[in-house]
């Protein structure tokens, strides 16, 4: 399908108009031009739609202007804090952040649209690549967060697997839940321990951090590489009470120990498996609610997670509900 410049305005234009991103039945409102360039199958649910769209509009407008990269995601309602059902609420919480009109956050949006379109049809941008043609995928990943010291921190080891030969750049991504109080997560220190050497890190967006990592050589097909990350939250930024990792390739299995003080302990805590983005956010308790054992951890494993929906644990902090 060649995918034309006003057809693809056109249903950004009509997304905006309605709940954009945050939409029920997203799968029924993409048009067929957005369907090609974000890679939208047939078979894709709800969920599996918005988050493609999402990494979509991401990946373009991470190289825009701060001012017109918000003219973009906010009336797409790919913003935190400019969600609302209508888009006259979205404009004016843009009005207000910019100090602007409505006819002139209007004008801006038309704007921003039109650079998102030219971006995504220029013919220097790769392709997408199609499914399950990821040149690597990962064998394990095990996560230890640790909550017992001065501030959380979590040691990430991965193994992945070259599906293609001469892999020798990996990326590694987390998207941070909103802060306490609905405001922006804070910065994340993130350390090599093993393995890669960090070539950048980005930030496409106020919730998402990407590093890019290099090999020590590049891999043959089917060659196994072990490497290992630390993530620290900075001394005093609160973190909610939440780890969940949301597969972005091919994964066999996730391993997770979650270690709390001890005698500080939650008062809850419950097990995210194969969770929506909207659900993992509300912080509501499972049903599968998790023991702490006699050293303050709990461990959970999940065999082949599903790529775009949530694997982890959640807990409620003694004395606060949150």
């Amino acid at each position: 399908m060649s995918v034309s410049p006003v057809q693809l305005t056109n249903e950004l234009q009509a997304l905006c108009r309605g709940q954009g991103a945050q939409a029920p039945g997203i799968d029924r409102q993409i048009g067929p031009a957005l369907r090609e360039v974000c890679g939208i199958d047939g078979g894709d649910d709800p969920e599996t739609v918005r988050m493609k769209f999402r990494a979509w509009v991401d990946g373009i407008v991470e190289g825009f202007p701060t001012d017109l990269r918000l003219m973009v995601v906010a009336p797409l309602a790919l913003h935190e804090e400019a969600q609302h059902r209508f888009l006259a609420d979205r404009i004016e919480w843009l009005a207000a952040r910019q100090d602007r009109g409505p006819r002139t956050i209007r004008r801006r949006i038309n704007v921003g649209l039109a650079r998102l379109v030219e971006a995504a049809l220029s013919r220097d941008r790769t392709p997408p690549r199609p499914e399950g043609d990821d040149p690597y995928h990962v064998a394990e990943f095990d996560a230890l967060l640790r909550l017992d010291g001065v501030t959380p921190t979590c040691v990430e080891r991965r193994v992945v697997v070259a599906d293609h030969d001469g892999v020798d750049e990996v990326t590694w991504s987390i998207s941070l839940p909103p802060a306490t109080g609905g405001g922006l997560p804070g910065d994340l220190d993130v350390q090599v321990l093993q393995g890669v050497e960090l070539l950048c890190m980005r930030r496409p967006s106020p919730r998402r951090f990407m590093l890019t990592l290099r090999l020590p050589r590049p891999l043959r097909t089917g060659e196994r590489h072990q490497f290992a990350l630390e993530v620290r939250v900075p001394v005093g930024q609160p973190m909610k009470p939440t780890y969940v990792f949301w597969p972005e390739r091919r994964c066999e299995r996730f391993r997770l120990v979650v270690r709390f003080p001890r005698g500080g302990g939650p008062s809850d805590v419950w097990r995210v498996d194969g969770a929506f983005h909207r659900d993992a956010d509300d912080l509501t308790p499972g049903d599968d609610r998790l023991a702490v054992n006699e050293i303050g951890e709990v461990e959970v494993d999940f065999p082949h997670p599903r790529e775009g929906r949530g694997y982890g644990v959640q807990w409620l902090n003694s004395g606060t509900g949150r």
